[in-house]
């Protein structure tokens, strides 16, 4: 009976371990939302990725292995001169942003872990800004139904907000959905209207999280480069 009972649990070791062997192997990872707001730039790509761009005053969602990782993003006509190569550490299943600023010739890059809000309940948006025009003097963000409130004040050039909410109802007040860059004196610089489709709307981004992009160079007003925003999706 003893004999029996090592031969059963030999028997059922092996045969546990077996599976051990045969299930899956999974890839840490994490995420990675590249802003590509370089002044004169161009579409970007990340690392060895053949296929994938962040496009100029555009974004892109990458995956990143975890560790210690080196991240490369480089102009896609010229792999030689990239925009930002630096290895940092990467935890999985974490999630991060990267800002391409600056200029062609002399890109700057602001990496961000992003600390997410959990899901809300509540018909909002969380917003934040991100301020990268160059030689930007500090800048406010106001929303067109409350003009008066500033939701971020004195954002200089590389500054990246927190995030922010506020009401995304299904009935919006006039202007609700309409975001207003202002100096100092209150002008407005530039404008954002969330629109009604897409994958960044009033539908689709209530209860989710928005990065407001501020692009160009600071004083210019037309031009491929000029001042103005844009919005990255977040989660």
């Amino acid at each position: 009976m003893k004999s029996y009972i090592l031969y059963a649990l030999l028997i059922f070791t092996l045969a546990f371990q077996a599976c051990k062997k045969e299930g899956p192997d999974f890839t840490p990872l994490a995420s990675l939302n590249v802003a590509n707001a370089v002044i004169g730039g161009r579409n970007i790509k990340l690392n060895t990725n053949t296929r994938d761009s962040a496009t100029t005053y555009g974004y892109k969602l990458f995956q990143l292995l975890t560790g210690e990782t080196p991240i490369k993003l480089f102009p896609s006509n010229n792999p030689g001169t990239p925009y930002y190569e630096q290895t940092n550490t990467i935890v999985n299943g974490g999630i991060y942003s990267l800002f391409l600023a600056g200029t062609a010739s002399v890109p700057e890059g602001i990496f961000v872990k992003d600390e997410i809000p959990p899901f809300s309940q509540d018909s909002i948006l969380r917003v934040r800004m991100v301020n990268c025009s160059l030689n930007s003097a500090p800048l406010f963000l106001t929303v067109g139904s409350a003009p008066a409130i500033n939701i971020f004040s004195n954002a200089t050039y590389k500054t990246v907000s927190a995030f922010s909410e506020i009401e995304l109802k299904s009935r919006l007040a006039v202007g609700g959905n309409v975001f207003q860059v202002r100096n100092s004196s209150g002008a407005v610089l530039a404008t954002y209207t969330l629109p009604a489709t897409g994958t960044i709307s009033v539908a689709s981004s209530r209860f989710k999280c928005i990065t407001l992009v501020i692009r160009g160079s600071y004083g210019t007003t037309s031009g491929s480069d000029s001042f103005g925003i844009y919005a990255m999706a977040n989660y």
